[in-house]
């Protein structure tokens, strides 16, 4: 019983966490062509800044892009060209807004489509979330026994559900990639097809013509038949 009172205590003066969720978003953009497309993230010195991106889509040109990003004093952390998709993980060493840009000024016609996913989270995440379970079972009076099989199950669920979402985010990319590749390829078979009915209407409208000259006696062209 002593030894769960000093538990308890030692819950009750530990330190409350700044973050211990995590932030987390994806986003699919449309990159123009000549232009730089950016995006603002505010993050704590120490918080970890994780992007995982990827160019789905490159028009008609090669699917790759720039990608760079600054800190708050907009000192380029990262520099990266013609990368068709690649992922990083920042520690910040400032507070303040990070500014993540997609560069497509390397093309002149084509827009591009880039996916990616944006994380932020405190660098001691796990430990943080140990004090947050400490706090919330000081009062359970089982907690020696009871606090080391949940948090295993916890980091277990944990880890299943990140793995399930990243899973999911890359059947949506593929996905993504696979219809604007669809859509590429029925238009240029609708273009193709058309050229070739227009050219079998000419050439259908010039055999007629050249028929209709070799029996048409008085006209020019039989003239000119007759000369071969």
């Amino acid at each position: 019983m002593l030894q769960i009172a000093c538990l308890i205590c030692v819950a009750l003066l530990l330190p409350l966490p700044t973050r211990a969720e995590v932030m987390r978003q994806r986003l699919t953009i449309f990159a123009e062509p000549g232009r730089v497309e950016c995006y603002h993230q505010a993050v704590a010195a120490t918080e970890q800044l994780q992007i995982d991106y990827k160019v789905i889509h490159g028009g008609q040109g090669e699917a790759h892009i720039n990608f760079n990003i600054m800190d708050p004093s907009r000192s380029l952390m990262i520099v990266e060209l013609k990368q068709s998709e690649n992922k990083h993980l920042l520690i910040a060493q400032q507070t303040g807004i990070y500014k993540i840009c997609f560069d497509n000024t390397i093309s002149s016609f084509n827009r591009k489509i880039v996916t990616f996913t944006l994380e932020v989270q405190a660098a001691n995440h796990a430990e943080l979330e140990r004090q947050q379970l400490l706090q919330e079972m000081s009062t359970d009076y089982h907690f020696e026994r009871s606090y080391t099989h949940m948090h295993d199950n916890i980091d277990k669920i944990s880890v299943n559900m990140m793995r399930s979402r990243q899973f999911q985010d890359h059947i949506r990319t593929h996905e993504a990639k696979d219809r604007m590749l669809a859509e590429s390829s029925l238009a240029l078979v609708n273009y193709w097809s058309a050229a070739q009915l227009a050219a079998m209407i000419i050439v259908g409208l010039l055999q007629v013509f050249m028929l209709r000259s070799i029996f048409n006696t008085n006209g020019r062209f039989y003239m000119f038949w007759r000369n071969f």
